[in-house]
């Protein structure tokens, strides 16, 4: 019978988890409980002061002669101005309740809808007033700005009315009852909450996530041994998992690249043992007078074979010089000796070898690795170039770009990219007999990849092949 194995959530799954019921909870939390809250601080019972006001302001009411109560009713609660404010203190004794100008009048019906022919533009804590209190009971309102007390029972022009009044007043309240009052802040602060909280979160997973980006990157400009932070792995949850996983991975790979490196080199070592045997023999019989076509010809298969084991070693021993320690370069300098040797090769060959290297180009590179590139391109171009070959480097931003191309028969535009593989060759142009076992290209590229730069072949402006290099200056 198949065994089933139920998951359990992970780590990774119950912080997310968690940082979104964290969030959730608060918000909920807040638009439930923020109007119990408040409940209790915003209506309160009226205090000695507020009900001898609202009697002395009936009374006074009662006696005014009105003959249009809407229109006195639209007078009385526009009394005062929005942006005045006098504090909060009640009205002084000798002071009547009409002539103090922090207070406004309005007017109500028994079942409490606003007098006048301007009702609807009752304050807005008038209206919370009479929406938190149906009953109409005497009690005190609190808001920002004003304290809505009363109501206050009276009779105008024969009509039985209710008095409700306004005073401007400015007093500390708690924030809950400012951010119910500014919705946009509440809301603001609940995005600012749930930001700070899931940008913890991010911030948890997105660092040691980067910095694994960063160690890949590393691994894959062909630093062997860049592995993972210590403070990364030591982690116990999926990222420190993910970590681990890949620094066994890179070991894995950085084993394999190296034993094959050794390989390679061991098996070309070998074989230069029985090829020296070989050419010592092939002399010996030379020196005896046993020179024939056969000598010959053997004579020219081992000093291929040896070339061929030269460039395995070279490519062998490219990929362990990845990680050598840079220096400062300058480029004039540093192909001098090559273009000496490549400028009397072509002169050898009948060929024209053009240079335009501008003075004070500089980079950070390893001068074995370009000197061997920039060596392999120009030989190249030499044995397959017609007359002319063309050497030129010129800086571009933080890039320095070297290219040689020469006039020769070029390469077929499908076999472009192909061209740096190990052993490729163009059957037509680049036979055998013309030397070469499709090693040197590869060994440009790897010198390039070593400097973490940028290789592109195409067909130059002289008709043959070119080879542009795209190497970094820091």
């Amino acid at each position: 019978m198949a065994r089933i194995e139920v998951a359990l959530p992970n780590r990774l799954f119950l912080k997310l988890l968690l940082a979104f019921w964290i969030t959730t909870s608060l918000i909920v939390g807040s638009v439930i409980l923020i109007p119990k809250v408040l409940q209790p601080q915003d209506l309160q019972p009226l205090k000695s002061w507020q009900q001898e006001f609202l009697l002395k302001a009936a009374r006074r009411l009662e006696t005014l002669p009105i003959r249009d109560l809407d229109r006195f009713a639209d007078m009385m609660r526009h009394r005062i101005h929005p942006a005045e404010d006098k504090g909060k203190r009640p009205p002084g004794p000798g002071m009547g309740p009409l002539r103090d100008d922090r207070f406004r009048f309005h007017l109500l019906t028994l079942d409490g809808r606003p007098l006048g022919h301007e009702a609807k533009r009752l304050p807005r804590a008038a209206r919370r007033f009479l929406l938190e209190n149906e009953a109409l009971t005497p009690m005190a309102f609190y808001s920002i700005r004003s304290v809505i007390f009363g109501p206050e029972p009276l009779t105008l022009n024969g009509q039985p009315t209710l008095l409700l009044v306004e005073m401007k007043a400015s007093h500390s309240r708690s924030w809950i009852l400012y951010l119910q009052e500014n919705p946009l802040m509440f809301v603001l602060l609940v995005a600012l909450v749930s930001g700070v909280i899931f940008g913890l979160v991010a911030w948890h997973f997105g660092r040691p996530l980067n910095a694994l980006r960063l160690t890949a990157l590393q691994l894959g400009h062909g630093d062997l041994d860049a592995r993972v932070e210590p403070r990364i792995l030591a982690r116990r949850d999926e990222v420190g998992q993910l970590a681990r996983s890949f620094d066994t991975m890179a070991h894995s790979v950085s084993t394999l690249v190296r034993e094959q490196q050794r390989l390679i080199s061991d098996i070309s070592h070998e074989l230069r043992t029985p090829l020296t045997r070989i050419q010592l023999a092939l002399a010996l019989a030379k020196r005896k007078g046993q020179a024939s076509n056969e000598l010959t010809r053997l004579e020219q298969q081992a000093a291929q074979m040896e070339g061929m084991i030269q460039e395995l070693l070279q490519l062998s021993r490219l990929n362990s010089q990845v990680t050598d320690t840079k220096q400062r370069l300058n480029l004039g300098d540093t192909l001098e000796r090559v273009i000496d040797g490549a400028a009397f090769e072509a002169e050898q060959a009948g060929k024209r070898l053009e240079v335009t290297l501008p003075q004070g180009l500089t980079l950070n590179g390893c001068e074995t690795l370009l000197q061997r590139a920039v060596e392999n391109l120009l030989r190249n171009a030499i044995r397959y170039g017609n007359q002319q070959i063309r050497l030129s480097a010129w800086r571009r931003g933080e890039r320095l770009n070297l290219r040689v191309e020469d006039d020769g028969p070029g390469v077929p535009p499908e076999q472009l990219e192909a061209i740096f593989k190990p052993f490729h060759r163009v059957s037509k142009a680049r036979d055998r007999q013309s030397g070469g076992w499709g090693l040197g290209l590869a060994i440009v590229q790897g010198a390039v990849t070593a400097h973490q730069g940028q290789i592109r072949a195409e067909i130059g402006v002289l008709g043959g092949l070119c080879v542009t290099l795209t190497l970094p200056i820091e």
